[in-house]
């Protein structure tokens, strides 16, 4: 039984990675502490959810997972930075991978798609509708700008042969699977 199927592949290396830099905050002190206007102290029991969060989130990064997220973070179609991010599947069988994003309102001339190395980056914007005249609006949840996704492909991951195609506002990416030389495994003979 090959148990390497069942481990899980880390395609959010390099979001993680970026995330985890636009989190540093070069602050020593905590929010609530004197000297830092405009916080309060967070409710005890809020404080407690949001280390357990933390604990979680670390957990599945030591794990080489992707974080869970937190109730107490921002809504993941709408990062801190104001970006829309659309959201997306990746599955696979013994044939391939499959990614599949959510474009609702785009078209193919919306979005890109490239690979560099091993990481697969899909790029895109949705643009708001601009006919406003004489309209008022007294609420907008829809979202719009550009976004960037960035997926680390797997070491098994044929590159060369990816295949694209959307339908019904879901962009669909078709990765095969190639065999791969175990150039890693080195016989190490024992001297006498």
């Amino acid at each position: 039984m090959d148990l390497q199927k069942f481990y899980p592949w880390n395609w959010f290396k390099h979001e993680q990675a970026h995330a985890a830099e636009a989190e540093q905050i070069p602050v020593k002190r905590s929010a609530g502490e004197a000297g830092m206007p405009g916080f309060e102290r967070a409710h005890p029991r809020t404080q407690f959810h949001q280390q357990v969060d933390r604990l979680f989130d670390d957990m599945f990064r030591g794990l080489g997972l992707p974080s869970q997220g937190s109730r107490f973070a921002e809504p993941a179609l709408w990062s801190g930075d104001g970006a829309f991010r659309p959201s997306l599947n990746v599955s696979s069988d013994d044939a391939g991978y499959q990614v599949t994003l959510e474009a609702p309102g785009m078209t193919e001339a919306d979005l890109s798609i490239e690979v560099r190395g091993d990481a697969l980056t899909i790029k895109g914007q949705k643009r708001e509708e601009k006919e406003t005249k004489d309209r008022h609006f007294y609420r907008i949840e829809r979202r719009y700008g550009a976004f960037q996704r960035t997926l680390t492909l797997p070491e098994d991951a044929d590159a060369d042969d990816i295949r694209a195609h959307m339908k019904d506002g879901v962009l669909s990416l078709s990765i095969p699977r190639r065999e791969i030389a175990d150039s890693r495994v080195k016989n190490i003979t024992i001297n006498r």
